[in-house]
């Protein structure tokens, strides 16, 4: 007789099992169609099947011993690559005096019986405790975040000091049994078995696990003694097998074809288990999802999803040496999954292709990659908040929302917004903050009129669960705003995915906009100069405005452009003039509609349709400051009025920059055009070419300016009056915010050049700028310099509460 139990979510299995026959199989089944979550596992007399196929041991189907051994092999990778650990600048020095210690106290000789100790040193001996610093130093410095440290610290600090050692105290005491040279075969034996452990462990062990054959011939239900308790619940043995304790996971969620499959939560009780929810397919997680690692200290994980837009003819994986964008664009879909919390793992991030690459247009668009993203859209959701800004000067905007009389997302000539509140009860309340006049009366006034000034304010509406939000007059967009990055240099395409995807990870970015990376050709070290020439070619801007057009053909208005490093020579390359004959804005920024200036604050008729230049964010930019005076910040002032330059006056790769491109200017070689400065040409001898990045107090023009344009203003600003009044004085301060980071200390690294991606401090920064859009005078963890120079309120890593 046949025993059968269904399940529902909260107990995703079932088991049933024919006692009368012997010839058995477990299959995991769905009960119905109508409720893809309910499951059964059923026993039936099994047909004939190729003498390869295995059945279930203990009740656990394959596809359960799948879904086993994916999870496993991300636990295996977490325990295998450990966190990252802080460095200690003082470990190889320690060993190198134990190392002249040993040599010394064996070398040592006496003068007269009673006479001073005399410590010699040979040549040869400096000369390989020199040898054995400079290698431990340097090989383990260069891999220091790879799973290779452990190995090379063995086999090149640790074995061979331990060697030398024991050679030199054996040696001097029993030479004449030829200590020195067994210690030299132990340490080659020693040396062997640590490879092969390493490549065993590291290699071998997790691919063998992994094979087909391994699952056929053995099966993970065997090797870790797998049954099912209370039909849902899996049991197995831990790393040392039927001497370890037991521990428990489970699968709670949807399945098809009895594999995970759409959402769900996978639960794990061994240290290195984890409590993972979201995305499923296929019995894989696919981003995006968040996980907790069920012991030690809770380390927290996160998987999200980001388009990318590749203008390049690089690789995945790699950039060519020369680089080249012959090739038509690509576009496809990319996976992150990041440590966002707690230990930091040294595997992650980890990006890894979703969909495509594919030729943009050949069957996928940018616009099908955005729709790919994981995020529903806003109009499927009630709305339960609702974000009212006025800092932008072209008026009035609230978030996901467009001005229903004149199709833009903001407005100036409205006196109120009402929003009507209505619960499941359906009360409905109308709840009054600003108030309207009549839509059609102002249309023309609220796109012609500019002599309504908004104060800078922003407002939030919160609800309950229970609570749904709807604004009288304004319409709900189906998309988000976009927000393309474009890397810096010697950053291919999975490395920029990785370190863009731990920025969209750390922040709530990816609730608010469409994470796209624009990946252009970006060289290797020797070919700098080659990726700075290429961000110029007009191939490189026409790939730039597909990518723009595609973004607008799938409805998107808002775009938001964050730069690294040499990104910013593509960015400013795009929006370069036109100089054939009477200079005229680039294709790039017709794509736009124009920024609000200090003397025209009034949006154009013409606007409507055109895409809006939310915000510009330049993040340690490769860009000279002589250029950047002259017309670099005008080109791109046009069509954004919240720029923002994050510098470092201590940036290692913008002084190299400064020198190399310093070196080949002295040399008669020309940068490209949009890099190129009049001031430049008639500077004469050697000058480093500051970078803005690094000159961060250089971005302003001398004397007065009639260009307001150009002009830092700030409403009610005494404190820089006062400061132009004194040593500024004759300084007109371009109208950006400029953010010093020199003081930071914590989530840098030596080159102090790329501190974006995990600083909790700069990324809230800049999530403030993309969301709010409030310049840093309005930002609370700004504090004021000089000029439009801003620093970050906050203390240095060493100092603690007394």
């Amino acid at each position: 007789m046949a025993a059968e139990v269904e399940l529902s979510a909260a107990a995703p299995y079932s088991l049933a099992h024919d006692e009368e026959d012997t010839d058995e199989r477990f299959a995991l089944q769905p009960v119905s169609d109508a409720a893809a979550s309910t499951l059964r596992v059923s026993a039936s007399a099994a047909p004939e099947t190729k003498k390869t196929a295995r059945t279930g041991y203990h009740g656990v189907t394959p596809e359960l011993e799948q879904l086993f051994l994916t999870m496993h092999y991300r636990k295996m990778q977490r325990d295998l690559n450990g966190p990252q650990k802080k460095k200690t600048r003082y470990h190889f020095i320690a060993l190198a005096c134990m190392l002249i210690l040993i040599y010394g106290m064996s070398s040592y000789v006496t003068e007269g019986g009673d006479g001073p100790i005399v410590i010699s040193l040979t040549i040869t001996q400096i000369a390989l405790i020199g040898v054995w610093i400079f290698v431990s130093i340097v090989v383990t410095s260069i891999l220091g975040g790879s799973k290779f440290i452990v190995l090379l610290s063995w086999m090149l600090v640790y074995w061979p000091l331990l060697a030398m050692m024991a050679s030199i105290l054996i040696y001097s005491q029993r030479a004449v049994f030829g200590a020195e040279a067994w210690i030299t075969y132990a340490l080659i034996a020693v040396e062997a078995v640590t490879l092969i452990t390493f490549i065993v462990i590291n290699y071998a062990y997790p691919k063998l696990i992994m094979s087909r054959w391994f699952r056929e011939a053995y099966g993970a239900a065997r090797f870790w003694r797998i049954t099912l308790t209370d039909d849902s619940t899996m049991e197995y043995d831990g790393m040392w097998g039927r001497l370890s304790k037991r521990y428990q996971c489970r699968y709670v969620g949807e399945v098809k074809d009895g594999l995970p499959n759409g959402q769900g939560l996978w639960s794990d009780d061994s240290y290195n288990g984890e409590v993972l929810t979201g995305t499923w397919e296929n019995g894989n997680p696919v981003a995006p999802f968040s996980s907790r690692q069920y012991g030690g200290k809770g380390n927290t994980f996160s998987a999200v999803r980001l388009a990318f837009y590749m203008a390049t003819d690089d690789s995945f994986e790699a950039n060519k040496l020369i680089p080249t964008n012959v090739e038509a664009p690509r576009c496809g879909v990319g996976s992150v999954e990041c440590s966002i919390a707690g230990e930091f793992y040294s595997n992650l991030p980890e990006a890894a292709l979703v969909v495509g690459p594919q030729t943009d247009g050949d069957g996928l668009t940018i616009g099908d990659c955005c729709r790919q993203l994981g995020c529903k859209s806003s109009m499927e959701e009630p709305v339960t908040a609702l974000q009212i800004s006025s800092n932008d000067p072209r008026g009035i905007q609230i978030g996901g929302y467009r001005y229903a009389p004149t199709g833009l997302p903001f407005t100036k000539r409205i006196k109120e917004i009402i929003v009507n509140v209505t619960r499941q009860q359906e009360h409905q309340y109308q709840g009054v903050e600003f108030a309207d006049r009549d839509a059609a009366a102002i249309q023309a006034e609220d796109i012609e009129s500019s002599d309504h000034e908004v104060s800078p304010s922003s407002t939030t509406f919160q609800s309950s669960s229970s609570i749904q939000l709807d604004v009288k007059n304004w319409v709900r967009v189906r998309t988000k705003d976009a927000l393309v990055f474009i890397p810096g240099f010697n950053s291919w395409l999975k490395h920029s995915l990785e370190t863009f995807g731990q920025m969209v990870a750390m922040t709530n970015l990816s609730q608010h906009v469409y994470p796209i990376c624009f990946a252009y050709p970006g060289g290797q070290v020797p070919t700098y100069r080659h990726a700075s020439f290429i961000s110029a070619t007009e191939n490189n801007k026409r790939y730039f405005l597909q990518m723009l057009r595609g973004l607008q053909s799938e409805g998107i208005q808002n775009i938001h452009i964050v730069t690294h490093s040499l990104g910013v020579q593509t960015l400013m390359s795009v929006f370069q003039d036109n100089n054939d004959g009477s200079p005229t804005s680039s294709l790039v920024s017709r794509c736009f509609g124009p920024a609000p200036t200090h003397e025209d604050q009034s949006p154009s008729v013409a606007e409507l349709g055109k895409l809006v230049c939310r915000s510009i964010t330049l993040l340690n930019p490769d860009y000279p400051v002589l250029a950047f005076r002259e017309h670099g910040f005008r080109s791109i002032r046009r069509v954004a009025s919240l720029i923002t330059v994050v510098g470092d006056k201590t940036d290692q790769a913008l002084w190299w920059s400064s020198v190399l491109n310093g070196i080949t200017s002295f040399c008669g070689y020309s940068p490209p055009s949009p890099l190129d400065s009049e001031a430049r040409k008639q500077e004469k001898g050697f000058k480093l070419q500051q970078p803005i990045g690094r000159d961060i107090y250089s971005l302003y023009v001398e004397g007065d300016k009639d260009e307001s344009i150009v002009t830092f203003k700030q409403s009610g600003g005494s404190d820089l009056a006062s400061a132009a009044a004194s040593s500024d004085a004759g300084k007109s301060w371009l109208d950006c915010d400029v953010i010093d980071t020199t003081g930071l200390d914590t989530n840098v690294n030596n080159l102090r050049h790329a501190a974006f991606s995990v600083n909790s401090i700069l990324l809230r920064d800049i999530e403030e700028i993309i969301v709010t859009a409030k310049r840093s005078s309005g930002r609370t963890t700004l504090l004021h310099k000089r000029g439009n120079v801003y620093e970050y309120c906050h203390a240095p890593s060493f100092v603690t509460p007394q």
